[in-house]
């Protein structure tokens, strides 16, 4: 009989478990074992039904995390000591969800209200800046730009049409004119009465300041063979008054 010649084996040896003195070989060593950990983790939750989570710090000080359903539930579940409840940790704390829906719903309750009561301060400030510069004109005439003169020009040419076609109106109607309610400061644009009485009638204000113009004192026969010869405003004999001055 011959004896089979070769070397002995001595089996599987236990591999000592202790620090991997090289740092590159420790670095690999946890990327295979840290696999290696979660993969049967995510076994023993998927045979078992188990619920699992697990943290590990790498050498380096990052975190890497596995969890089965998720992480988070079944750490909620552990800090709050609801150790005995069954079935997955994502329905744990049913309320939670309702209670971060509640707050967000809060949240924006609250910002909507600011919203609104800011767009209500803003709108106030325009009102009042647009209706400031309006009535700023009045302040002085030699501060008028070119265009707010052009403005106040077109305003008074208006004013005097409208004054022209009044008055023949009521002199081809033979009434008398009335005479207008006390002028406003800020109000619309009135004809004072004079002697021979004036119009009621009302204007637009602009933003220059209230005007008044009346008639002189006349004899009403005297007043309207004026008006005839002349035909216009320019001969009429009206005055103008600043009430405010612009």
């Amino acid at each position: 009989m011959m004896r089979r010649r070769g070397t002995m084996s001595h089996g599987r040896r236990k591999i000592e478990i202790k620090k991997i003195q090289s740092e590159d070989a420790r670095h690999v060593c946890f990327s295979k074992r840290k696999a290696g950990i979660f993969a049967k983790a995510s076994d023993i939750s998927t045979l078992c039904g188990a619920d699992v989570a697990l943290l590990v710090y790498s050498p380096a000080g990052n975190p890497y995390s596995f969890g089965s359903p998720s992480v988070q539930p079944i750490v909620d579940r552990f800090l709050s000591g609801n150790f005995g409840q069954a079935g997955s940790a994502a329905n744990a704390n049913p309320n939670n969800v309702v209670q971060q829906l509640n707050h967000q719903y809060m949240d924006l309750s609250k910002k909507l209200d600011a919203a609104k009561e800011k767009k209500a301060k803003l709108r106030e400030r325009l009102d009042a800046s647009v209706l400031s510069e309006e009535w700023a004109w009045a302040n002085s005439i030699d501060n008028l730009g070119l265009e707010q003169l052009d403005r106040l020009k077109d305003g008074f040419e208006w004013l005097k049409g409208s004054a022209e076609a009044r008055i023949k109106d009521i002199l081809n109607s033979g009434q008398r004119m009335a005479p207008p309610p006390a002028p406003m400061r800020g109000g619309p644009v009135g004809m004072a009465p004079g002697a021979g009485g004036a119009s009621s009638s009302s204007y637009p204000m602009w933003g220059f300041g209230p005007v008044q113009m009346a008639p002189n004192q006349l004899e009403p026969g005297s007043f309207q063979a004026q008006l005839a010869a002349s035909n216009g405003m320019g001969n009429m004999g009206y005055m103008h008054h600043r009430m405010d001055g612009f």
